[in-house]
């Protein structure tokens, strides 16, 4: 009964051990190891491949059946001009609501204050490489009545993968380095790693720019971008085993 009630207590020990003190306990190290923790990075500045456009149909009404009509007729004609063209393309939400115009201050007796107007919208956002081409598209939806709200470019999955596989070799044939070297200093020997880890990639957010006024956009006019530098950055860290030369 005693060997049974210590062979449990054991059993019960070894459950209650961390996560990370189990995974210690397997990877045991040789009694002169020292581990050294490290971190390293590596950034490339590159030049988005894609632009992004986002487009919106609005219509007014009094009512909210004609107002969402006139939205729906526009992105019906939208749409197929952009597929049409080979754009690749995403609809938006949808929003219908209804303002009340302000109460004129002096109102003749027996008038009736202006109506409350129903309003509705619709965004679609293109996406491409080609950015002629797209921007042509942007203003020929323009000359339909879609309204530009924003415009920039972005990084596409593919260059910033291209672009990780890079910065990944580069930053952990750098942490290699710094293991030697810090070996060297402490009069150790470099051994290999007890762990390395690969903490994703970083990519500043797609620049997108506000659209142009419309009371400041010359008529007729497809609109005008050029893109600018993103930063793409990858984080490597690790634990290097040194021991005694």
């Amino acid at each position: 009964m005693a060997l049974r009630r210590l062979s449990m207590l054991a059993v019960l020990a070894a459950l209650a051990l961390p996560p990370v003190a189990a995974a210690a306990q397997e990877r045991s190290l040789p009694a002169d190891a020292t581990l050294l923790s490290l971190s390293e990075s590596a950034e490339r500045d590159v030049t988005p491949d894609t632009m992004r456009a986002r487009v919106a149909a609005e219509a007014v009404s009094d009512s909210a059946a004609a107002a969402q009509a006139g939205v729906n007729a526009a992105m019906t004609r939208a749409l197929a001009m952009l597929r049409a063209m080979g754009i690749e393309v995403e609809t938006g939400g949808y929003r219908t609501w209804q303002e009340t115009p302000p109460r004129p201050a002096s109102l003749p007796a027996g008038a009736k204050p202006p109506p409350a107007q129903w309003h509705a919208q619709q965004s679609v956002t293109l996406t491409g490489q080609d950015s002629d081409r797209l921007l042509a598209a942007v203003g020929e939806l323009q000359k339909e009545g879609l309204l530009l709200q924003d415009l920039g470019f972005m990084v596409s999955r593919a260059q910033q993968r291209a672009g990780q596989d890079e910065m990944t070799a580069e930053a952990l044939r750098r942490l290699t380095a710094r293991a030697e070297q810090a070996a060297g200093v402490l009069g150790l020997r470099f051994a290999g790693w007890h762990r390395v880890g690969i903490n994703g990639g970083g990519l500043a957010r797609p620049m997108m720019m506000q659209a142009m006024k419309a009371d400041r956009m010359v008529a007729g006019a497809p609109p005008v971008a050029a893109p600018g530098e993103q930063t793409l950055s990858i984080t490597v860290d690790g634990e290097a085993i040194l021991r005694r030369p």
